[in-house]
Formats: C-alpha cells, structure tokens, sequence
C-alpha cells in the first residue's frame, strides 16, 4: 500500500475532529473495522485493571469510548498536526474540557485496503 491519500486523511481528520468535539459517538467510529485493536494508557485508568492496555473489537471499542465521553463531557479536541505514511497516519492534538488542562498526545492510526482503521495507538 502506498502513502495514504489525501482523501483518506481528510476523512480520518473529520471523523476525529467532529466526533470527539461533538460527543458523537456514531461519527468516531465510523472508519474503525470490526476487528479494530485500541492501545492506550488511558485503557488501563478507565477499566481499573492496572494489566490492561490493548481493546479488541470494534463493539467493545465503541464501549469504551462511549464511557469515556460519559466520563468527559464538553471534551474537546484540537488537532495541531498530521503526519501520513504508508497506510497510517499520525494524529498530534491537545485536548480537555473548557477551562481545565489541556494534554498533548499522538494517535497513530494504521488502515486497511479499504481505508478502514484497524489499529489505533495513542500516546501521552
């Protein structure tokens, strides 16, 4: 697979952009394949299983964010840069709820064939 096309990016973008900063859970995971695996550190915090760290499956990825967006409300998401590979692309942002600290992390996202999502990774 070559570079990502600016289509797909513009469409990873999107789906990012307006779904966190809308609590739209529908629109975030629209790109993600059902057999999409989540890492994060944030896995661990939000399921209180210290051992816990990777998210298999689209149905239970969509659990997880929709807790998360319980957990968070009025979370927004402000994407400061996007670096693009063969078949990934990296996601640099700031996010937190109005008036509270703002965190910096990187997503990477690695896509299929059809420009579904399934790998994500965050970092922060």
């Amino acid at each position: 697979m070559a570079v990502l096309d600016a289509a797909t990016v513009e469409t990873l973008c999107r789906h990012w952009n307006d779904g966190w900063n809308r609590a739209d859970l529908t629109t975030i995971m629209a790109p993600f394949a059902d057999d999409v695996v989540f890492a994060s550190p944030g896995i661990s915090m939000l399921t209180g299983d210290p051992e816990r760290s990777t998210i298999e499956g689209r149905a239970a990825l969509r659990d997880y964010i929709a807790e998360a967006l319980r957990l968070t409300p009025g979370v927004r998401y402000t994407t400061l840069a996007t670096h693009v590979g063969t078949a990934s692309i990296v996601l640099v942002y700031e996010c937190g709820v109005p008036g509270g600290p703002q965190k910096h992390g990187a997503d990477l996202m690695r896509v299929d064939a059809t420009g579904r999502v399934v790998e994500w990774r965050c970092h922060y």
